[in-house]
C-alpha cells in the first residue's frame, strides 16, 4: 500500500505542472488542501484544488516542481519539493523547498498540508516522533 500511495503522489505532482486532466483525475473530490502561502487556510473540494493550482501556475513564465524525496507511512506520504519559478511580467524569481504531507484515499490525493519544515511534515505523517 505505501508504494501505491507514493506512486499516486508522484503522479499527482507531475500532473500539477503538466496535465489538467490527470490533475483532476488524481485529486479526490473531497480534498482538503492547506497551502502555506494562504497561512494554511484549509480549502475543500476539487474546485478549490483547481483554483489553487491555477493561482500558482498562471503568474509564472517558467516553473518547476522537483520531487527530491517521497516517504510513506501507509496512506500518508511526505514529498520533499524544490519549487522554482520566474514571473511572467515581473521576472521575479522564487526558489524554495517545501514539504507536502499528503494523504491518499481511493487512489487519489485527498489531503495536502504544505510545510516549510521537513521534520514537521515527517512528524505529521507519523514518520518520526
Amino acid at each position: 500500500m505505501p508504494q501505491d500511495s507514493v506512486e499516486i503522489v508522484g503522479r499527482w505532482l507531475w500532473a500539477f505542472e503538466n496535465s489538467d486532466e490527470a490533475f483532476v483525475e488524481l485529486t479526490h473530490p473531497e480534498i482538503e488542501w492547506a497551502p502555506f502561502e494562504d497561512n494554511h487556510t484549509v480549502f475543500h473540494g476539487l474546485g478549490s484544488a483547481v483554483r489553487i493550482r491555477s493561482g500558482w501556475l498562471d503568474p509564472w513564465a517558467e516553473h518547476s516542481v522537483e520531487v527530491e524525496e517521497l516517504l510513506a507511512n501507509g496512506q500518508d506520504v511526505v514529498a520533499a519539493l524544490h519549487v522554482s519559478a520566474r514571473g511572467e511580467g515581473s521576472g521575479i524569481t522564487v526558489d524554495v523547498h517545501l514539504y507536502g504531507h499528503f494523504k491518499v484515499r481511493d487512489g487519489k490525493v485527498v489531503y495536502l498540508f504544505e510545510h516549510q519544515d521537513r521534520d514537521a511534515a515527517l512528524k505529521a505523517a507519523g514518520l518520526i516522533e
